[in-house]
């Protein structure tokens, strides 16, 4: 008999352990579905809107609903791009490198220093709590998004004088400029 109630209890103990998985999986998805939901919303206000909404995706679930981590998301994953696009820039043959700087003439390392100035700002604002203070922060640092995107728009007209690796380098700085674009509009749909 006592053999019957040890199974009886290790039967109900395991469907109790699944059933408390199975909530939190169900829970796991609504939150995500929702967050996916708010970060296609959000990328509506961007000019690049299916770039924003792919590379934002992967990070729903730390996103979730929230305006401040969708920006700050968005800000890391343009930061992580511009510096890998650095690196990649700093392994150029030298005439590479020459042909890239005459087509546009460094315009990369502006950005990458301003996004970098903008997440110095965006953190500063993180700890202010005069409101003053917090919308001199957003103002500054929407200054720094509008500079870092229009240091982008130098005409590229020598694409053709590109090798195979120059030719990658300048898709990822078109690239780079795109996000640069969504993450400024990100920040002033949600700074208004």
């Amino acid at each position: 008999m006592a053999k019957h109630y040890k199974v009886l209890f290790l039967v109900l103990s395991i469907s109790y352990l699944f059933s408390g998985e199975l909530t939190a999986a169900a829970t796991a998805t609504t939150t995500t579905k929702k967050a996916l939901s708010f970060i296609k919303s959000s990328c509506k206000t961007t000019t690049y809107r299916s770039l924003c909404v792919h590379s934002l995706s992967t990070y729903a679930n730390t996103i979730q609903t929230n305006p401040q981590r969708l920006i700050k998301t968005a800000l890391a994953v343009t930061m992580k791009h511009a510096q890998s696009t650095k690196l990649l820039v700093s392994h150029l043959k030298n005439s590479q490198y020459r042909t890239l700087q005459d087509c546009a003439p460094s315009p990369y390392v502006f950005t990458i220093d301003r996004l970098t100035e903008a997440v110095r700002e965006l953190k500063l604002s993180d700890s202010e709590s005069v409101q003053s203070q917090f919308l001199f922060h957003v103002s500054k640092t929407q200054a720094l998004f509008t500079s870092a995107s229009d240091d982008w728009e130098v005409e590229n007209t020598c694409s053709c004088r590109f090798s195979s690796t120059a030719k990658s380098v300048q898709a990822r700085l078109v690239n780079l400029r795109k996000e640069t674009s969504n993450v400024m509009s990100l920040f002033n749909a949600f700074a208004k």
